[in-house]
């Protein structure tokens, strides 16, 4: 896990308070790193283009291509002039050594945007909307500095925004290169040292990103075992039988010794799974909701709120009145998209907002939703999935567009399920769980429109 800032001002003024580190020395190193990304890409005649902006982050880009000069044909484009001081200083120093300062926009190889940092908040006038879009249709690698100009401190994109294929981001990971808005903009996100380590950099941090070595498999180490050793889930089946047939499959694929689907009329189901018109004494979780439609209440209240084991609920049952008492049950895994969040926010009385605006401010209303029911592990469906619980945030950035498919998060339910089966904390559970369904799905060799979701239930077999 890697930590993530809302804002790292109060990380620099850390460093001078408490290390002695100077403004200038920090902004040295941030254009070290930014030289030294541009330098792997380039020989001597390689053109570059730095478009920098008035602050300390086109700041950052002067003094980057200073420290080119004589190494790459470098220029520099300055749409707003320069007005911070540590820009006035640099642009002197960049002058000093005859840095090529461009009126135009040049053809380049590499270009890299300096325009404005991560605390940017304020609207673009037409005349750099119109830069970044340029930029944008531009061939040649682009970099961007700290993080791709347009996107602001909270995420949103409020017209353009420049499209990285490298983000050099300065000192610590900002939440906003992780907001579903931004995904198709950074890039590959690589963090800059600002001549002192990370660890020492970064303070704790209530929101982290999730890495592929978060994720801790089921793979079972004791041999004396049996099938009852390793959980029975219960899936709940509703009126469109193939979501929780999926369910099913995903849950017996990712573990569980037992898996059975709970219903009261006949349905094929592949021979390792069984049929129970009722929950079986030895049940281990729950996982409801997938292709439920109109259930009996009195039938739903029996299988879901009658017995101390953990829920697993997705998608129908966001829409019920029925999740105000779910909610209150001591282990529960709810693994909502946008538009079934916005549903349950409504019935719990904590907002009534739209799927668009949840989409904007994801972290928002997710840290809103924690702050009422802090037991209540919830996963947010997105471009990067958001994982909360007792007001800590964990998010998956690993997911692909192939996963952008029917069938995908009724089989991330029964994968869920089945490791709270196997003896997983609801927390270590889902984020396990959600790490590997991204990376079976980011693993499948075929065309990334083609996924199917039995291909994710036979990819995870081999993570």
């Amino acid at each position: 896990m890697k930590n993530l800032f809302y804002e790292v001002n109060s990380l620099d003024k850390r460093c001078y308070e408490e290390f002695f580190l100077s403004e200038d020395i920090l902004m040295e190193h941030a254009a070290l790193s930014l030289a030294n990304e541009v330098k792997k890409l380039t020989c001597k005649k390689t053109k570059v283009l730095f478009i920098c902006g008035s602050g300390n982050n086109g700041a950052d880009g002067i003094a980057a291509a200073r420290m080119l000069v004589s190494e790459v044909d470098v220029s520099i484009l300055l749409p707003l002039g320069v007005k911070s001081e540590m820009a006035k200083l640099q642009l002197q120093r960049a002058q000093s050594l005859h840095v090529k300062i461009t009126k135009e926009l040049e053809v380049a190889e590499i270009y890299v945007d300096c325009l404005f940092g991560s605390g940017f908040k304020k609207e673009m006038s037409e005349e750099i909307c119109n830069l970044l879009d340029a930029l944008n249709k531009r061939e040649g690698r682009k970099i961007a500095c700290d993080i791709p100009s347009g996107i602001c401190i909270d995420g949103t994109i409020k017209k353009s925004a420049f499209k990285a294929d490298t983000t050099i981001t300065m000192g610590a990971l900002k939440e906003a290169l992780y907001s579903d808005n931004a995904k198709d903009y950074i890039g590959e996100i690589k963090v800059a040292n600002l001549g002192i380590s990370r660890d020492n950099y970064e303070i704790k941090s209530d929101t982290v990103v999730l890495e592929e070595s978060d994720m801790k498999l089921p793979f079972r180490d004791k041999k004396a075992t049996h099938k009852g050793s390793y959980g029975h889930v219960c899936v709940v089946g509703g009126e469109k039988e193939g979501a929780s047939t999926l369910s099913c499959i995903a849950a017996f694929n990712f573990g569980a010794g037992l898996v059975s689907m709970v219903c009261e009329d006949q349905r094929e189901l592949p021979p390792y799974l069984m049929r129970n018109v009722s929950l079986p004494e030895n049940t281990s979780v729950v996982v409801a909701g997938m292709g439920l439609g109109k259930c009996n209440n009195a039938k739903l209240y029996d299988l879901l709120l009658s017995h101390p084991k953990p829920l697993v609920i997705d998608a129908d049952l966001f829409y019920e009145e029925i999740i105000v008492d779910i909610v209150k049950k001591e282990s529960v895994v709810l693994t909502p998209h946008p538009k079934e969040f916005c549903s349950m926010l409504k019935i719990l009385g904590i907002a009534e907002v739209s799927t668009h605006e949840v989409q904007e401010h994801r972290l928002l209303w997710v840290k809103a939703f924690s702050e009422r029911f802090s037991h209540v592990t919830l996963l947010l469906k997105g471009a990067n999935t958001i994982i909360t619980q007792n007001q800590k945030i964990y998010i998956n950035p690993l997911g692909t567009q192939k996963l952008a498919k029917g069938g995908s998060g009724d089989v991330l339910a029964g994968m869920i399920g089945s490791l709270l089966a196997q003896g997983y904390t609801t927390l270590d559970a889902t984020v396990s769980a959600s790490l590997a369904h991204a990376l079976a799905a980011k693993k499948l060799k075929s065309a990334d429109y083609a996924l199917n979701p039995l291909d994710i239930c036979e990819g995870i077999k081999w993570l």
